[in-house]
């Protein structure tokens, strides 16, 4: 569980973030699936790691919605769009360390994978991303913080996804957690820049055996603070593999 919890282990790992959204743009429901495949390059001689990590979201965007991942409201009329969306591969080189908090710092770049103008997020473009991760106790911390602009000037966008887990020292590999984005557009006007979710996922990771493990997790999160189109609330699941290196 805690080398899932862990965005700068040494894994060979395949995560998938799946949400149902509520109430979005003209009130039906919205879906994003994202695969994230995670792989991490020792250099124990060079003293730092390089993580690799993609995102490839599966969308399906209701008209009238505002999803952060596409940065625009979607226009009215038609029905649901569903796709693939602009994809992200982030790169961290974090330098080893034997204390509890490590960090990692490197480059994101947006792929220009949609299939439809409708789920066009950032296309092709750049920008930072950081990591910070540690614990305390029975509590698993981490922070990735991020901004990505497209080169044609029309995506800037800010992620800051902060995630705690708490680890049931009763059962082992259950846990509970907060693991959403905090997002800010800031193309948009101030009303409609933030998105803040507020809530919880519950889960637990199974070991299979040399070195094979599932995680399985679900719960709810609420859009406290939204954009105009963006959901009232999600429902979040989480199936994440991991596999021997």
């Amino acid at each position: 569980a805690k080398l899932l919890q862990d965005p700068l282990a040494s894994i060979s790992a395949l995560m998938t973030d799946n949400d149902v959204f509520f109430g979005a743009g003209d009130r039906a429901p919205g879906y994003s699936f994202q695969l994230q495949p995670v792989y991490a390059f020792d250099f124990p001689d060079d003293g730092f790691t390089l993580v690799a990590r993609g995102v490839v979201p599966i969308l399906g965007v209701p008209p009238e919605s505002d999803f952060p991942i596409l940065g625009e409201q979607r226009p009215s009329g038609g029905s649901t769009t569903w796709g693939l969306g602009d994809s992200v591969a982030q790169f961290f080189v974090a330098p080893k360390s034997e204390g509890a908090w490590r960090w990692g710092i490197g480059p994101q770049v947006s792929l220009k994978t949609r299939t439809d103008s409708l789920l066009a997020g950032p296309g092709w473009g750049a920008g930072p991303v950081g990591v910070l991760t540690g614990a305390l106790g029975d509590f698993s911390i981490a922070a990735i913080v991020g901004n990505l602009w497209s080169f044609d000037g029309r995506f800037n966008s800010f992620l800051f996804q902060p995630n705690l887990y708490y680890n049931l020292p009763s059962v082992p590999g259950a846990y509970i957690a907060y693991n959403a984005g905090i997002s800010a557009d800031w193309k948009a006007d101030s009303a409609n820049r933030w998105t803040v979710p507020l809530g919880a996922v519950v889960g637990k990771a199974f070991d299979l055996g040399n070195g094979y493990g599932i995680d399985l997790s679900l719960g709810a999160y609420a859009n406290v603070v939204r954009p105009e189109g963006g959901a009232d609330w999600s429902l979040k699941c989480g199936v994440s593999f991991l596999f021997p290196r």
